[in-house]
């Protein structure tokens, strides 16, 4: 018999994969969960079905809030109408492909095989709500420099103020720094045709099962992680020990199974460990993985824009409690559903029949009777029928507007709520050259796997030179289950149009648009989202360009994992600097010469191991023997060549992996054929 007792969360000295079910997800916190976009059915990752102009309304907003002080502009009524007018404007058929086209590109379900383009979008009462919508986030931004972009069931929150310019400048500073300390071997990230280059970055000396070394206790520091701790601690077993029999299943979330390639059982990404301090400022207490505990002004300038996207988070990222969802943004669309949505409901297009003559009338004999005596259309009428083929759906008008109270409840903050959490860190740039001018778009995706538990992202784009604009794209998956839905047997026609999807056997996934990916923007967004990088390319094809960006991945503040406080640096350079870097002359005669043959295999220029290796005290032949036995790789830090040799195949685990995921998001369909 199997338990139904809920284990308990993780907490220090008990961790996913380490001490508990490497499986564990926080389905199990009583009545509480911070959902992710991984997988379907997961609730509060799930989007309304959009109408497409509430979609093209969400578009046109963000275009509007890119505009110079259009937070004071957008309460001038001249302005305001003359932005309405440019919005209507707007040609339809790229507003329609941002909202339909290629929702999933290379399939039977893309655009091409969609529903019939609409003719057009907006209306001046969409554009009229869109104002007023706007007036109400203007205040919010005065309150809060942020900006909720793109929001229907979840927000992508946006600010080009929030990171004012002396953080700016330190920032610059430390990309400058490590730059430099990269500059006579950069590491260019695998299979990027050396575009990319990575400063700090968590998939080089991740964890990994049955070679890192760590401890229960989160004892690893910052400043004492290298001398103190480094090459420290026990291996972490490959398989996780004493774990309940009950607990080796794949998870089962409210009817929803956690696939297995969303799990890993060999890597994880490392976070940081972030506390909060009482007077508002946050304080790292364990090291970045991959930045060198010696840089301590970049340790602080980190803390600095950490402290910074708290509140970008508080406003973006939901948690679901008891059913419902806790967000300080929007949670529903703006539209309510259509009363009748069925075709034959007339009124759903233009023209109507009645008033409609079809223009071969004086060529083609058409039925002067279409109708019965109840006054409904004949099945198979010669009018019905080249009416069909003409008509145009008539979009639901903007609702009665409601302003949204956007802000974070009393008590519902990160700080609020908790003392602490944790943070995995990126600082990357993208280099472009005349030779090498365009970066190709990323693929559709959530942040990491399961075992990293990613809620959320901040992302600031730090340096843009001699690039062209480009952007971030956002989707949400949406429920399949559309049942409640009233129209008849193959009768959702009108459906497909105003929603722009197939009802039968199309994807179940809802575009919200794309944000520029601007110099001195944040975005922040919840881990509900999928999202890809378009293409970056030069601007001038005869001079070179980069993009800089750092990205913040906030950790389930429910669901501690395994973290830098529990695993020592990993850097076999970093301990042989701090081990051996001040060894020379007499020093170098007291080390064993065994020890330093042995270590020095990984270092065979380093003079004082090379002057250890040749003078240093001989050890008796049996301690020789025993040494030699019992020496391998995994007694020592890993070498780069080692972490490399991982990185890569966590990337192509990783890429195993995204590509199940986007062929089971794009499996899932909807299903009215059964209406």
């Amino acid at each position: 018999m199997f338990s139904n007792k809920k284990p308990d969360p993780p907490s220090v000295g008990c961790y996913p994969g380490l001490g508990m079910n490497l499986r564990y997800h926080d389905c199990h916190h009583e009545g509480e969960i911070y959902p992710i976009g991984i997988h379907y059915n997961s609730p509060g990752a799930e989007s309304d079905m959009l109408l497409v102009r509430e979609a093209a309304m969400m578009i046109v907003m963000n275009q509007l809030t890119d505009k110079p002080n259009w937070h004071i502009k957008v309460f001038d009524e001249t302005i305001a109408e003359k932005w309405i007018q440019e919005a209507l404007a707007l040609p339809v058929d790229p507003l329609y492909d941002e909202i339909v086209q290629n929702k999933n590109p290379g399939t039977r379900h893309s655009h091409k095989y969609g529903p019939d383009r609409l003719k057009y979008i907006l209306d001046r009462g969409c554009l009229e709500y869109c104002i007023k919508e706007l007036r109400v986030k203007a205040k919010f931004f005065e309150k809060t420099g942020l900006i909720p972009a793109l929001d229907a069931n979840a927000t992508v929150v946006k600010s080009d103020t929030f990171i004012d310019e002396s953080l700016h400048e330190r920032l610059r500073d430390a990309f400058a720094k490590l730059k430099e300390e990269q500059k006579g071997n950069p590491d260019w990230h695998p299979r990027s045709y050396d575009m990319v280059q990575n400063l700090v970055h968590p998939s080089l000396y991740p964890l990994v099962y049955g070679r890192s070394r760590v401890f229960r206790d989160e004892v690893v520091g910052v400043e004492d992680a290298i001398e103190k701790w480094s090459g420290k601690g026990e291996v972490i077993p490959k398989k996780p020990a004493d774990v309940p029999e009950e607990y080796n299943s794949r998870y089962d979330l409210f009817g929803m199974k956690t696939h297995e390639l969303f799990w890993s059982d060999t890597y994880q990404w490392l976070p940081s460990n972030v506390k909060l301090m009482d007077d508002g400022s946050v304080k790292l207490t364990s090291y970045i993985n991959n930045l060198h505990p010696k840089h301590s002004d970049i340790y602080e300038t980190v803390e600095k824009l950490i402290e910074r996207a708290l509140p970008a988070w508080d406003h973006c990222v939901s948690f679901v409690r008891d059913w419902n969802i806790v967000s300080a943004g929007r949670t529903e669309a703006r539209f309510p559903r259509p009363e009748n949505p069925d075709d034959d409901n007339e009124a759903n297009w233009t023209p109507r029949i009645d008033d409609w003559t079809p223009s071969d009338a004086g060529e083609v004999e058409y039925e002067d009777v279409i109708r019965d005596a109840d006054g409904d259309l004949l099945y198979d009428t010669h009018k019905k029928n080249a009416w069909e083929e003409i008509r145009e759906p008539v979009q639901p008008e903007a609702p009665e507007f409601k302003a949204w109270d956007y802000g974070v409840k009393p008590g519902m903050s990160l700080r609020e709520r908790f003392k602490d959490f944790q943070v995995i860190v990126k600082m990357a740039s993208i280099e472009l050259t005349p030779d090498m001018p365009v970066f190709p778009p990323g693929g559709w995706h959530v942040e990491g796997q399961m075992n990293e538990h990613i809620v959320g992202t901040a992302l600031y784009y730090l340096d843009s030179e001699n690039v062209k604009p480009s952007y971030l794209q956002f989707r949400m998956q949406t429920d399949h289950y559309q049942e409640d839905w009233n129209v008849g047997q193959e009768a959702y026609g009108w459906m497909e149009r105003v929603y722009g999807t197939r009802l039968n056997g199309g994807d179940c996934l809802q575009r919200y648009g794309k944000i520029e990916t601007k110099q001195g923007r944040l975005l922040a967004f919840p881990n509900v989202f999928h999202h890809r990088v378009s293409h970056v390319e030069l601007d001038d094809m005869s001079k070179p360009g980069h993009r800089r960006f750092i990205a913040l991945w906030l950790v389930d503040p429910r669901t501690r994992i395994i973290n830098t406080g529990n695993v020592p640096p990993q850097q076999k350079s970093w301990w042989m600097e701090a081990t051996f870097g001040g060894l020379s002359g007499d020093d170098a005669t007291k080390i064993p010469n065994a020890v330093a043959k042995l270590v020095a295999q990984g270092e065979p220029e380093h003079p004082g191991l090379k002057a250890a290796a040749e003078s240093g005290k001989p050890l008796p032949a049996e301690l020789v023997n025993m040494v030699e036995a019992e020496a391998d790789d995994s007694i020592m830090p890993m070498s780069l060549e080692e972490a490399k040799e991982h990185r890569l195949k966590l990337m192509d685990e990783r890429t195993r992996y995204q590509r199940d995921a986007e062929e089971k998001w794009s499996a899932i369909q909807y299903s009215f054929c059964e209406h």
